[in-house]
């Protein structure tokens, strides 16, 4: 293989620079132009708005993990499949939200604290009575799987729900119409 040509300039400084060498010209209005404010980073207010029914949710209790849920037999009925349960509790982490009550992001950690919290409250389900509640690693195991029911066997399935739902009446959120279909069943 012949050996590449040395590129001869007869300026050393003849690189083309990212930047300009000039500075910007300052702007004369003092206000930010439209493309500014849509450009600009949205400042997170201290406190979401919320709905009237999540304000009287949040006035009757201390804690999202004081609300009473309806229970058949001693446990919660879950209308959600696993598929649904995995992607609500990803998007909790993804998205980086903060646990009520406290100044913490969701982690798989925190969330699984926050299950065995649950757990300790609430009193086991007869198909879980020793455990005590889903470990992180369980946890993330659950989040792996795949399909509308795969991991539907974990703990971490009936424990994300529980906690899904709890939230949901926390924030004040409307149940999906999948959810009121299978309630009518």
């Amino acid at each position: 293989m012949p050996k590449a040509k040395a590129l001869t300039t007869k300026d050393d400084n003849a690189r083309v620079s990212p930047y300009s060498k000039s500075k910007p010209s300052k702007s004369t209005t003092s206000s930010k132009s439209n493309a500014d404010k849509e450009n600009a980073d949205a400042k997170p207010s201290s406190k979401p708005k919320l709905s009237r029914a999540a304000a009287d949710i949040q006035s009757q209790y201390s804690d999202f993990r004081d609300i009473p849920l309806d229970e058949f037999d001693d446990e919660v009925p879950c209308y959600d499949d696993a598929s649904i349960v995995r992607r609500k509790l990803n998007k909790l982490l993804t998205d980086k939200q903060y646990i009520p009550g406290t100044n913490k992001k969701w982690t798989q950690a925190s969330m699984s604290k926050e299950m065995e919290v649950l757990e300790s409250r609430m009193g086991g389900v007869e198909c879980h009575r020793n455990s005590t509640g889903p470990s992180p690693r369980s946890l993330g195991t659950f989040l792996k799987k795949k399909g509308k029911m795969g991991g539907g066997d974990s703990p971490a399935y009936y424990w994300g729900y529980v906690l899904l739902e709890k939230l949901r009446i926390w924030e004040g959120g409307k149940k999906s119409k999948a959810r009121e279909e299978a309630e009518m069943e």
